[in-house]
């Protein structure tokens, strides 16, 4: 009797498991979460020494320097990279201009005063990214490829394009020694765009014109003298005025006045 309720009581319950697995729901699908960084990417959020030193070279470049001018750069090997650098240095600095950097910085400047140096355009980009100026900001379109970018510390165009002139000598003797049929390519330094003083940014069809305009002290002289000009004309018009120049003219028209009342 025992054992035929156990037998009945065992089926029951196998009856119920197979009843319950047959009619429950597929169970639901497992969500894995997948991070949106990984754990390798974690080490490039922090630059090395070396790019750090870059970002902030470049972000006092941009901020300290009166002309930034941003050259294409193809083909340039360190010797003709050091040629250039010499014939830049080459070029004797204003004097006026020396001698407002000395008193800007209370002393002698000592520091170089124009630069030229190949940029590394994934740093450089950023830098001009987050720049508070607009004009710095453009120079974004032209950060491809490989850059070079000369920064001076004074606005001279004078100077300037004496620099440019003398930059391109050893590119020129440079391209003319590459034979054409040797299927080589011919080393390439132009200009492309340049920011003048954080203020405007200027295309490299521009640049030639901005080298020949007067430098600043010329500038100001010329200023002055339209300034003073009309000053002049009214300080000889006083000093006609109080001098024997007026007491003349006044005789002659008395003299006038009386030889036409006797007529």
């Amino acid at each position: 009797m025992d054992v035929g309720r156990g037998a009945w009581s065992a089926a029951r319950v196998l009856r119920t498991a197979v009843r319950t697995y047959a009619t429950a729901p597929p169970p639901k699908p497992v969500k894995m979460k997948v991070p949106k960084v990984l754990p390798y990417q974690q080490t490039r959020k922090e630059l090395s020494d070396r790019k750090v030193y870059l970002y902030s070279k470049y972000e006092r470049l941009l901020r300290e320097s009166e002309l930034v001018i941003l050259f294409e750069a193809e083909n340039l090997s360190v010797s003709l990279m050091e040629q250039v650098r010499k014939q830049m240095h080459s070029v004797p600095f204003p004097a006026e201009d020396k001698a407002r950097l000395d008193q800007l910085n209370n002393g002698q400047w000592t520091l170089p005063t124009t630069m030229l140096n190949m940029a590394r355009t994934g740093i450089l980009r950023p830098v001009c990214r987050n720049d508070p100026e607009e004009c710095v900001k453009a120079l974004g379109p032209y950060l491809n490829g490989q850059v070079a970018m000369l920064s001076t510390r004074v606005l001279s165009p004078e100077y300037i394009g004496k620099v440019l002139r003398a930059m391109e000598r050893p590119i020129k003797a440079a391209r003319d020694a590459v034979d054409p049929q040797s299927g080589k390519k011919a080393p390439r330094l132009a200009p492309v765009a340049a920011v003048i003083e954080r203020r405007k940014t200027v295309d490299a069809s521009d640049i030639p014109a901005l080298t020949k305009l007067p430098s600043l002290p010329v500038l100001q002289s010329q200023l002055v003298g339209l300034l003073s000009m009309p000053g002049q004309q009214i300080a000889g018009i006083l000093s006609q005025a109080g001098g024997s120049t007026l007491a003349a003219t006044l005789e002659a028209r008395r003299r006038d006045l009386e030889k036409g009342e006797n007529a």
